[in-house]
């Protein structure tokens, strides 16, 4: 299939914009995975917001990319976010696992 000019260069362009808004989610995610590391007064609050618009970010950016075809990966930036901005949620299951399981 051939795309005209005019599709070429916008899809170009999208690639370029999915390109910073994938950095994000990657940001976004090792910030939550971090935070909830780090221990700080309130680093899983900060945690579980970071990880909430990590996920949002890589739910648009998963949406966008699948709309249009732009990346053609299996694995992309947005699904990485996904995975990173998860381990909040995560680690606040396991830790209430563990208080059950220890009375």
């Amino acid at each position: 299939m051939y795309l005209k000019s005019k599709d070429y260069f916008k899809i170009k362009k999208l690639k370029k914009k999915l390109t910073v808004l994938g950095y994000v989610c990657v940001g976004l995610g090792i910030l939550a995975a971090l935070l909830c590391v780090i221990p700080l007064s309130f680093g899983v609050f900060y945690a579980i917001l970071a990880g909430f618009l990590g996920m949002v970010t890589s739910s648009i950016y998963v949406f966008i990319d699948t709309r249009n075809e732009v990346n053609q990966k299996k694995f992309t930036a947005g699904v990485l976010g996904m995975i990173l901005s998860s381990i909040p949620i995560l680690f606040m299951l396991t830790i209430m696992i563990m208080s059950k399981m220890n009375h």
